[in-house]
């Protein structure tokens, strides 16, 4: 048996070694030492924020009220134009237009 061949076998086994660590990881966690409940439950740390202060004095100088009051004044207006696009060249072409013949007209777009 060569070095190389000593290499190989390794380097399958701990391959295979790796996948199999991961398949039970992912599938059965509870089956891998070190991921009991009491370790868990002895990891859980409690975190109590205060509220940010740049958010209470960005409340403070809203323009919320301002717009609460100004929103019924909104208007909205919508428009829509029928235009006619640039007819390409090759359209005109009659080898072209042997192919695909006048399926291809002009129709509007919107804009």
């Amino acid at each position: 048996m060569s070095l190389r061949d000593v290499w190989i076998m390794f380097s399958q086994a701990a391959t295979v070694a790796v996948a199999v660590v991961f398949v039970v990881s992912s599938l059965r966690p509870e089956w891998l030492p070190g991921s009991g409940q009491k370790e868990a439950a002895a990891s859980v740390v409690s975190l109590n924020e205060s509220p940010p202060v740049a958010a209470t004095i960005a409340l403070q100088n809203s323009y919320s009220a301002a717009v609460n009051k100004a929103v019924p004044a909104v208007v909205n207006i919508f428009t829509r134009k029928a235009t006619r696009a640039r007819r390409n060249p090759l359209l005109n072409d009659p080898v072209f237009r042997q192919f695909f013949g006048d399926r291809l007209d002009e129709r509007p777009q919107r804009a």
